[in-house]
């Protein structure tokens, strides 16, 4: 079975906070960094997994997650001003947040 748009961009996503949290751990030694990023890796790896099954469910899990990556992000980014991983990672999620609402609209 071939992967939705919508599937290839929360593996993605999933996939790019994985790799994130592991580098914050390998160059830095964070600890948190590789919990937040292994965990939000997690999460959007599920709603990857969910969401041909149940959309509805999927995109509400992908709204709530995003939307505080978002802010957590975001508001790190506005207290230090680096770009990397704060700025990065603030935008992706995002637009991410704007795609699990597209999803949750037409799918409901």
């Amino acid at each position: 079975m071939e992967s939705s748009m919508s599937q290839k961009f929360t593996l993605v996503y999933a996939s790019l906070l994985g790799v994130g949290g592991l580098m914050g751990y390998l160059k830095r030694g964070s600890k948190i960094s590789v919990v937040a990023g292994g965990g939000s890796a997690a999460l959007f790896y599920y709603v990857y997994k969910e969401l041909p099954e149940n959309p509805i469910l999927a995109s509400s899990i992908g709204i709530v997650g995003s939307a505080a990556l978002t802010g957590m992000m975001g508001s790190r980014y506005l207290r230090t001003r680096k770009v990397v991983p704060a700025g990065v990672v603030s935008m992706v999620s995002l637009v991410m947040t704007g795609a699990y609402l597209h999803g949750l609209i037409r799918s409901s």
